[in-house]
């Protein structure tokens, strides 16, 4: 009687029990199906059973479980599915298992090429950049990173025309008359925001000449206010100003501070009924 206690206290610490994620599993692949009558949820009250019994050392394995109805469950007791039908259970749930596994590989895969496509157009554009500053610079891992994510905002041939018109605007030279490493890195930090203005440009055909303007003035005097700059010229444009002579005022000014009084009479003019005071 004793041994007899034993091995049953035995069996009940052998069997585990079945996790609700793991029957959900087994419910799933098998259709919410009873195995052995074909019933179906909500029908009837499915349970994992196991094709290997536990008593006859079947474990928790997803191959060894089955869905079975309550009934069917209940009848069945200790035996199992025949040989025939439990083997070919198994191999249906190997080759179902083989499949995953084949798409996972071949989603990895995919991933895979999509980011070495990723690289190689970014090691293009890198290139490109190169070329622009006569090889003054080269790209580091972060400065990588960053024009991926340049790429990914703008896309290909914006980002392009940016390095162009970054470069024309930033990049001096030195005495060396190679094109300084600080001036390459404010280029190149300065492309999202040019690639920006290139968006906007299409709406605003004046902006991307008022941004060569500004160019001009950043270059010639000893100190501008830029972001007050821009938004002096954008509100003189407004006012129909001639952005010609704009141009060519911004050649000639000597300093900021008559570069700004000039346009803020112009604009103080055209808002009072004034006439045009860009002659």
């Amino acid at each position: 009687m004793r041994d007899g206690n034993v091995a049953g206290v035995s069996k009940m610490i052998a069997r585990q029990q079945i996790s609700k994620k793991l029957r959900f599993e087994v419910f799933k692949r098998d259709s919410f199906s009873c195995q052995y009558c074909g019933r179906r949820a909500p029908d009837v009250v499915l349970q994992c059973d196991h094709i290997k019994p536990v008593v006859d050392g079947g474990s928790n394995d997803i191959l060894n479980l089955t869905t079975s109805c309550v009934d069917c469950n209940a009848g069945k007791g200790a035996r199992s599915l025949s040989e025939q039908a439990a083997l070919s259970k198994q191999l249906d749930q190997l080759e179902q298992l083989q499949a995953r596994r084949e798409q996972i590989e071949m989603l990895i895969e995919w991933r895979e090429a999509l980011s070495n496509l990723d690289d190689e157009v970014v090691g293009r554009i890198e290139e490109h950049w190169k070329r622009i500053t006569e090889n003054t610079v080269s790209l580091n891992s972060h400065g990588r990173d960053g024009l991926k994510k340049l790429v990914k905002r703008h896309g290909v041939d914006l980002v392009l025309r940016a390095m162009q018109e970054s470069g024309i605007s930033y990049l001096k030279r030195g005495e060396d008359q190679k094109f300084t490493f600080e001036s390459c890195e404010k280029a190149f930090q300065a492309i999202g925001a040019v690639a920006n203005v290139l968006k906007r440009s299409a709406d605003n055909p004046h902006l991307r000449q008022l941004y060569y303007i500004r160019g001009i003035l950043r270059n010639r005097l000893n100190y501008l206010n830029e972001y007050e700059a821009m938004a002096l010229m954008e509100r003189a444009v407004e006012l129909d100003i001639d952005v010609d002579w704009l141009t060519d005022f911004s050649k000639r000014v000597r300093n900021w501070s008559t570069f700004r009084s000039s346009l803020e009479e112009f604009i103080t003019r055209q808002e009072q009924g004034g006439e045009n005071g860009s002659n």
